[in-house]
């Protein structure tokens, strides 16, 4: 698989992978089609969600977003190229 050339499909087969980020046990729950991106989120870490009005409400699962591509769209994201989901030569 080309690491760069990756299709929507190919990178939507990834959800629900289990990932490492930043020392965090998380899964991918969805992929941007912007950028491309993938969002994880994190199996043990919550965050407080603010209510509507700005209050804290709820605590929900602490969620990541992390690009295919560097700021050049040249490269893999070292962030992404971390996560170990694709062997590339």
């Amino acid at each position: 698989m080309d690491c760069i050339n990756l299709s929507l499909s190919q990178l939507r087969s990834l959800i629900g992978e289990p990932v490492s980020h930043r020392g965090s046990a998380c899964h991918v729950i969805e992929v941007l089609a912007d950028g491309p991106s993938l969002v994880l989120q994190d199996a043990r870490d919550t965050e407080l969600q603010d209510n509507q009005y700005g209050e804290p409400g709820r605590r929900v699962p602490r969620t990541y977003v992390v690009p295919l591509l560097d700021d050049t769209g040249a490269d893999i994201h070292p962030e992404f190229a971390r996560l170990g989901l694709l062997a590339c030569d």
